[in-house]
C-alpha cells in the first residue's frame, strides 16, 4: 500500500509567488551584474586613452568607475541573497525581506528624480529626438511604478508565518 504525503498529514509546499518573484531578482541582478561589468571595461578603456595631465577628465572617469563597482559589488550580494531564498536557508529570508524594502525605496526615490526628467522634457518642447526619450521616461516611470508595490508584497510576504517555516536553519 503506498503512502501518500497528504495521509501523513504533510502540505507539500505548491507554487508560491514569492519565490517566482526571487528567481526573477536573481536575473535581473545577474543582467545588470554583467551590464556593470560592461560598462566599468568602457570606462575602464577611456580611461586608459586619457592623455597624461587631464585630472578633471580621469576624476571623473574614477567617480564613474567606482559607481560601477559598487552597482557590481551590490548586484553579487543580491545575487547571493536571492540564492540563499531559492535554496531556503533561513539566513536569506530576513536579509532578502530587507533588501526588498531598500530597492523598494531607492525604486520610488529613482521614480521621483524620474518624474521631475520627465516635467523637464514637457518643458523643453516636442522636438522629435526627444519623443524617444520620453518613451524611455516613462517606460523607466512604469517598471518603478510597478517595482515598488511588488517588492513591498515581497517584504511582506516573507514575513508571513507560512512562508517563514519553509526555510531551514543552517546545519552546523
Amino acid at each position: 500500500m503506498l503512502i501518500s504525503s497528504s495521509d501523513l498529514g504533510i502540505r507539500r509546499s505548491g507554487f508560491a509567488w514569492w519565490r517566482m518573484l526571487v528567481w526573477v531578482l536573481l536575473l535581473l541582478a545577474g543582467f545588470g551584474g554583467v551590464q556593470y561589468v560592461s560598462h566599468a571595461q568602457q570606462v575602464w578603456g577611456v580611461l586608459q586613452s586619457l592623455p597624461p595631465g587631464d585630472a578633471s577628465a580621469s576624476s571623473a572617469l574614477h567617480g564613474v568607475l567606482a559607481w560601477d563597482l559598487g552597482y557590481l559589488a551590490a548586484a553579487f550580494a543580491l545575487i547571493v541573497v536571492c540564492a540563499g531564498c531559492i535554496l531556503r536557508q533561513a539566513w536569506a529570508r530576513p536579509v532578502l525581506r530587507l533588501v526588498a524594502l531598500v530597492l523598494c525605496v531607492w525604486s520610488a526615490y529613482r521614480g521621483v528624480l524620474l518624474w521631475q526628467q520627465w516635467s523637464t522634457l514637457n518643458e523643453a518642447g516636442s522636438a522629435a529626438q526627444l519623443t524617444d526619450l520620453r518613451h524611455i521616461v516613462l517606460a523607466g516611470l512604469g517598471l518603478r511604478a510597478m517595482a515598488v508595490p511588488v517588492l513591498l508584497w515581497l517584504s511582506w510576504q516573507l514575513g508571513q508565518p507560512a512562508v517563514r517555516l519553509q526555510f531551514k536553519a543552517r546545519r552546523h
